[in-house]
């Protein structure tokens, strides 16, 4: 065989080495469970008034009503029940209008869809706070040409974030370097919600346990509480629990299945297996975590009343 020969079977043999090798060593990228997203329930005032494109305000005549409403749309995967949003007008003195219902507070009629594969707009209602035919009405005299108002809603709901941390490592004998590594960060999902879980990884806790370590982020910026308790104006809490509570102990800050986030909206959670490996233990499975919370926060409009 001469030369040229020689040298072309090295080149095809070199292909086919590259190609096996490469084989080899990929990666496989789980897919997230989840449609996603840092959003909960959206909510938004709808026109007050006329809308003046010079002075960037809602505009309306003293003599004038106008409708307060506010649409609330279900942006993340939580199916939320009804009565579960509450909405509560703030910044104006209730007094100073005529056509205001039910004291400024108003809660959803109506279960509100989460979003999924097939539907990404996710459910929606819409909270009409002037019911009667006559809208509300500005009825305080005031001094000067217009008085400029701020009307702000608290939107109070219930939610929660479904998490996935995928293929938990389970191995008795660390020794053993096959099927999966105790040792190293693990791939993390979180349903669409304004709570995320931003990372996962999984150490040693002891002889023949193991603990993964959960970091989670108040993506949406809002007050939370537990549900069914009152806001704190010093601390952010929520409660939590494992897809299996006979297999995993779960806490924050040493306190069981619930936690605080810190000044910068973070927190830390871990979960230990309960109890030892049997011998051999060789596996890995999805560990499942759910938070649960109450969350509140803030939207603002502004109208200016004029006079004729």
């Amino acid at each position: 065989m001469d030369n040229k020969w020689i040298a072309l079977v090295s080149i095809i043999l070199l292909v086919f080495m590259f190609a096996g090798c490469n084989k080899d060593t990929t990666v496989e990228i789980a897919e997230s469970p989840y449609v996603g997203g840092t959003r909960g329930i959206s909510a938004e005032f709808m026109d007050l008034g006329i809308f003046n494109d010079d002075t960037k305000i809602n505009e309306i005549y003293e003599d004038e009503t106008f409708p307060i409403e506010i649409i609330l749309q279900n942006k993340g995967e939580t199916e939320v029940n009804q009565g579960e949003v509450t909405v509560t007008l703030k910044g104006i003195y209730l007094g100073s209008f005529s056509g205001i219902a039910q004291g400024g507070l108003l809660s959803n009629k109506e279960t509100i869809e989460k979003i999924s594969e097939t539907n990404d707009l996710g459910g929606e209602e819409i909270l009409d706070f002037t019911p009667g035919t006559d809208d509300a009405k500005y009825v305080t005299k005031f001094s000067g040409s217009s008085v400029d108002l701020d009307i702000f809603a608290e939107v109070v709901f219930d939610y929660r974030t479904e998490t996935t941390v995928k293929k938990v490592c389970f191995k008795e004998d660390l020794q053993d370097e096959s099927i999966c590594d105790v040792s190293e960060p693990k791939e993390v999902f979180s349903s669409g919600a304004p709570i995320q879980v931003k990372s996962a990884k999984e150490a040693t806790a002891g002889s023949s346990k193991i603990a993964v370590e959960i970091e989670i982020d108040n993506a949406g910026g809002g007050d939370v509480a537990i549900q069914g308790q009152d806001f704190d104006r010093r601390y952010n809490k929520f409660a939590f629990e494992s897809s299996d509570d006979n297999k995993w102990e779960c806490r924050a800050a040493g306190k069981l299945n619930e936690g605080r986030f810190d000044s910068a909206g973070k927190a830390k959670i871990t979960c230990k297996l309960k109890d030892a490996m049997p011998k051999g233990t060789l596996y890995t499975e999805d560990l499942g975590l759910t938070i649960k919370y109450k969350y509140r926060y803030l939207i603002q409009e502004s109208v200016r009343i004029k006079k004729e």
